[in-house]
This record gives C-alpha cells, sequence and structure tokens, in this order.
C-alpha cells in the first residue's frame, strides 16, 4: 500500500486496488479508506481505485493537518496525490468532508481531468445565508455554531494540551458538556446528550469516541465549519462535469433539500434519494448504495 510524500515532508497513506479506469475516493470526518472496500470488490476487475486516508484518520492517524482551513490543506493533499499518480481521465467521489473537499477542488478550477462526480451527503454551502437555510445544522446552525465558538475559546486557553484527558479537570468538564451538546446534536439524538457528557469524563474514552482526538486539529475542523465561510454555489454553475448526488432524506447534518439543490446550480446532475438513510447511506441501506455505485461507475 503506497504512501505519498506531501508538501511538508508528511507521508500520506493511499490503498490502491483494482484495475482499469481510475476511481479517486475521498473520505467523511474520522472515516478509514477500508469503510470503502466491501462496495469496490465486485468492481475490481474494471476499475482501480485510489483510496486515500486524510490526516488524522485512518493510517494516516499520525498526520497532523499543515494549514489551518482544513478544506484548503485536504485540497492541497489530494492534488499531490492526483499528481503522484498521473491520474487522468477518472471517477471522483466525495463523501461528506470528502464532498467538500471536491467542491473546493472545483471552486480552484482544479476538476481537470473529473470525468464524472459522485456527491455523497454534503451541502454546497456550509453557512446558512439570506437566501440559504440549509448550511450544517439548517436551523440549529446558529446555536451549535455558537458551541463550537465557545468549544474553541476553551482551548484555547490551554494550548498545550493535545488531547481532552490532558486538559486541567475544570476546562475538561467545560469541554465535554459543549461536546456532549454539539455532538448528540449531529448525530440527531439529543437524548443522548447527558450520557455523551459522562462518558466523555472517564479516562481514555474520548479517544475511543471521537473522529477527532487531537485537539489542534479539533479546532482547525471547529474553525473551519463554524465560520460558515465556504459556499460553492457559484462554482457549480460553471461545472460541466456529470454529477450524481446521493442524499440522505433523514440527515441530521445537512438537510435533503439543500443536497437536493444542486440541481438548481450544476448543468448535469442525477439525484438519487436515500430515504430510510441518515447522514450516512454507505451503513443506513448498504445493499441500495452498493447498486446505486456501480450505476455511478458504469455511467449508466
Amino acid at each position: 500500500m503506497p504512501f505519498v510524500s506531501l508538501r511538508d515532508g508528511a507521508r500520506l497513506h493511499v490503498r490502491v486496488i483494482g484495475r482499469g479506469q481510475p476511481v479517486l475516493m475521498l473520505p467523511g470526518l474520522g472515516m478509514s479508506s477500508a469503510h470503502w472496500l466491501p462496495f469496490l470488490l465486485p468492481h475490481l476487475s474494471r476499475f482501480r481505485f485510489y483510496l486515500p486516508d486524510f490526516r488524522g484518520f485512518g493510517r494516516s492517524a499520525g498526520l497532523r493537518l499543515c494549514e489551518d482551513d482544513v478544506f484548503e490543506s485536504h485540497m492541497h493533499d489530494v492534488q499531490e496525490v492526483i499528481a503522484h499518480f498521473g491520474l487522468q481521465d477518472f471517477l471522483l467521489a466525495g463523501y461528506s468532508l470528502g464532498g467538500s473537499t471536491s467542491l473546493h477542488m472545483l471552486r480552484a478550477g482544479k476538476f481537470r481531468g473529473v470525468r464524472r462526480y459522485l456527491h455523497i451527503d454534503q451541502s454546497p454551502c456550509v453557512g446558512n445565508r439570506e437566501d440559504w437555510r440549509h448550511g450544517l445544522f439548517g436551523d440549529q446552525q446558529g446555536m451549535l455554531f455558537g458551541k463550537m465558538r465557545e468549544l474553541l475559546s476553551v482551548l484555547a486557553q490551554h494550548p498545550g494540551a493535545t488531547h481532552l484527558d490532558r486538559l486541567p479537570s475544570a476546562a475538561k468538564r467545560e469541554a465535554a458538556t459543549v461536546m456532549a451538546t454539539i455532538f448528540s446534536r449531529m448525530g440527531g439524538k439529543p437524548a443522548l446528550e447527558p450520557w455523551l457528557r459522562r462518558f466523555l469524563l472517564l479516562p481514555g474514552f474520548a479517544s475511543r469516541l471521537l473522529p477527532l482526538t487531537r485537539l489542534d486539529d479539533a479546532q482547525r475542523y471547529l474553525a473551519a465549519y463554524s465560520s460558515g465561510g465556504h459556499d460553492y454555489r457559484e462554482s457549480l454553475r460553471a461545472c460541466e462535469v456529470p454529477l450524481t448526488v446521493f442524499v440522505g432524506m433523514r440527515s441530521p447534518l445537512y438537510h435533503p433539500q439543500g443536497q437536493m439543490a444542486i440541481a438548481d446550480y450544476a448543468q448535469d446532475v442525477r439525484i438519487v434519494r436515500f430515504e430510510k438513510s441518515g447522514h450516512v447511506p454507505l451503513s443506513d441501506e448498504p445493499l441500495k448504495f452498493a447498486r446505486e455505485l456501480g450505476r455511478f461507475l458504469s455511467g449508466s
């Protein structure tokens, strides 16, 4: 399994399997590239899959983000992966964070070589606006972005702490309270908030529960999302690449109307509704996900 040397000297892990048409698949927050594998096995004779583990996750878990804007950081890493393998005329898929990274590439004019793009459960605009109410968390965005900034304020007072367990006890309790609110709302299960708070205070539990364990990386993600500054709608208007959009119709993070609105901006869009899925159609409707992924790969 190759490692790609990056601009800061880090080595990003990339799984490469199969043979044939190249397909680059970008994961979601906290996701390992191994999570794609069950869906790809039937296609290994016709497609060669490139599956990076983003910094901080999977077999790239030891790598720190090297830029304050997490989407910019991941975009530059992906561009180096594309250059390393000489990818041309390839299919691109992005789930959640991988979707934002893909749209960041599109806005930066980096879609050269992309034949078709698969966008999985992500909004084309992260922050709410006067003309847009379908950003991250929807109507709860103001409250939850406020909680993110509150958590940033707590963490900023302890710059030497690398993990939640390294915070002083009072700061750890404060951070756990805010994090429990954020993660219970993200999962669409606010009733779990008191239980999450208790679990986060248990020694070592945070590293098993949270997708992000390093506080410095967590601060960058919190700042990137809570700024609400990533709006990709206008760049979609100029996109000539055919898009397929997988929409979790019960997604607690991104309202399905906002996801489907991509068709109002891009020129060639196919919407696939996952009626029983939340934010993770891979696990909520795996059989349908496998079938629709096959349709995307074949271009049918």
